[in-house]
């Protein structure tokens, strides 16, 4: 029916990959935070909390007869007995359940022989160094060298196709968790330099003070603990944020293009970048309090997009899936690929021209200048361009 699902759907028992990117949001205070992220080993992209959060919002923006079919499907999963059924907890919503947890199942399939695409996690735009690219959008060549846009592309014309439920699971699986792994920033960027001629692992190579480094900093910033009441906490926290919820519905083309900009806007900050410059072995760096703030809130801002597009996808609010799906845009390499200039700082010296040089006071929506008071100084906020939000009455924004 669809040419691109017959190729690689030996996938059909094999659809998993050892996950080398992650992510995950939230902090109830920066001490907490703090603690935290240096109790943090290598977890996965978005880690498990993460995951878990964005399947349930999607779960929650489809109406009773999609869950039902979808969760119908996904009890025909050929891990379906060890990786779920076993794992269950006796007290929760089994379809809800199940749901969230084929979300996080890519990395419970790490190292298992035949599930495990390790590529299909992220793809690496170049940062710091101009570099060729040979980026392919649609699902060609050997499955297990596809990046994340290609398997996203394939996953949905799984699903949309006339595949058997075992593969349509799987395929289920795999969008659910790569959604969300392509809202990552690590995900979508690699720094290239002296120090690392072949890329620094999307952060993974960047050793840290408050965590074990940059990757999984950014996996876990919404907490490591997965429990249903954790889960629930998280999302109440996020439904209190009404700002969190206005999101553009996009592409996955346009979902990469956030995730890069964050990435070589925000995430690369001039500490990391100064440190990687310094010759000898890489000390753990340490990140100032205000980067992990924002950081913060930036997560937030990711896993809730990130829940409502998948939601999407699967034919909540706005698209569904369709069986013959609309081509995935073509991202800039080219343009992504120039050299780096120094990202934005997170101190009040930031340079007016950086288009994340603002702060947006996400309570009031009102926008502050590097010069002002309140500029990272908000009890809600995150990072924005000069055109977001309101001026602020003392510093003009």
């Amino acid at each position: 029916m669809i040419a691109a699902v017959a190729m690689p759907l030996r996938l059909t028992a094999a659809i998993a990959f050892r996950d080398t990117r992650k992510y995950s949001t939230g902090m109830r205070n920066l001490l907490t935070l703090a603690i935290l992220l240096l109790s943090t080993a290598n977890a996965a992209a978005w880690n498990a909390l993460g995951h878990k959060v964005i399947a349930d919002i999607a779960w929650q923006q489809l109406n009773e007869q999609s869950r039902a079919e979808i969760v119908r499907t996904l009890r025909r999963h050929p891990r379906f007995d060890d990786d779920f059924a076993k794992q269950m907890p006796s007290d929760v919503d089994e379809n809800r359940w199940i749901f969230q947890q084929a979300a996080v199942w890519p990395d419970i399939a790490r190292g298992k022989a035949g599930f495990d695409m390790p590529t299909w996690h992220y793809v690496n735009i170049a940062i710091g160094r101009e570099r060729g690219f040979n980026f392919v959008s649609k699902p060609v060549g050997k499955a297990e060298e596809w990046n994340i846009i290609q398997a996203i592309a394939y996953c949905r014309k799984v699903i949309a196709s006339d595949a058997t439920p075992s593969q349509k699971a799987l395929a289920y699986s795999w969008l659910f968790h790569l959604v969300g792994d392509l809202h990552q920033p690590m995900h979508s960027t690699a720094l290239f330099s002296e120090r690392f001629p072949d890329g620094d692992r999307g952060g993974n190579s960047i050793p840290l003070v408050q965590g074990d480094n940059l990757h999984s900093l950014w996996d876990n910033l919404l907490g490591r603990q997965h429990r249903a009441n954790d889960l629930k906490r998280e999302i109440a926290e996020l439904k209190a944020r009404p700002e969190l919820w206005k999101v553009e519905p996009g592409d996955a083309g346009l979902w990469l293009q956030e995730s890069h900009k964050l990435a070589k806007e925000f995430a690369y900050c001039p500490e990391i970048l100064e440190a990687t410059r310094q010759p000898g072995e890489l000390a753990k760096i340490r990140l100032p309090a205000s980067y992990l703030k924002a950081s913060g809130e930036h997560a937030r801002y990711r896993v809730v997009a990130a829940g409502l597009r998948l939601g999407m996808l699967l034919g909540g609010s706005a698209e569904p899936v369709e069986a013959e799906a609309e081509p995935v845009r073509e991202f800039d390499f080219a343009a992504a690929a120039k050299p780096t200039p120094r990202p934005m700082s997170l101190t009040p010296s930031t340079p007016a021209t950086s288009s994340l040089a603002h702060w947006l006071n996400t309570n009031g929506n009102v926008r502050h200048n590097s010069g002002c008071r309140w500029y990272h100084n908000t009890k809600s906020g995150r990072a924005c361009s000069a055109s977001e939000g309101k001026a602020c009455g003392q510093c003009g924004g």
